[in-house]
């Protein structure tokens, strides 16, 4: 008898040793996991992209743009010529990262899509101009 009371002394012991010593520890790891996580939420980056099409200008039709960043399309931006240009190309936002991808469609005047990618890198508070021109030459 007084060997299960000695394995049940131990067993009281090893939940008092967990309960008063390492579940604290395990509870401040938590939180303290959880606040840098939400440190890290708040560290976006504030860009402006630019589009630049630079001569090629008066011959874009439409220009559909997706940034991406971190496999996950973040921004979208969509702009159609009403007249004989299509005018600035320009979004802005807060990101989640400054590093991305760029993907864009380009329809020309003369029916033709292309479709372009770029890598992109911006600092805060920083304005992006993508250069566009070379790509869309006939």
């Amino acid at each position: 008898m007084g060997e299960l009371a000695g394995v049940l002394e131990r067993t009281v012991t090893r939940r008092e040793l967990f309960r008063r010593r390492i579940a604290p520890i395990l509870f401040g790891v938590a939180i303290a996991l959880m606040a840098c996580k939400s440190c890290q939420a708040d560290s976006r980056t504030h860009a402006t992209y630019v589009l630049n099409f630079g001569a090629a200008e008066p011959n874009v039709k439409t220009v559909d743009a997706e940034l991406w960043m971190n496999d996950a399309p973040i921004a979208q931006f969509h702009r159609t010529a009403l007249g004989a240009h299509i005018g600035p190309s320009t979004f802005e936002g807060s990101f989640p990262s400054n590093e991305g991808e760029l993907r864009l469609d380009v329809e020309l005047r003369t029916g033709i899509h292309k479709q372009l990618s770029r890598r992109v890198h911006s600092d805060e508070n920083a304005t992006v101009t993508v250069n566009l021109e070379s790509d869309l030459q006939p």
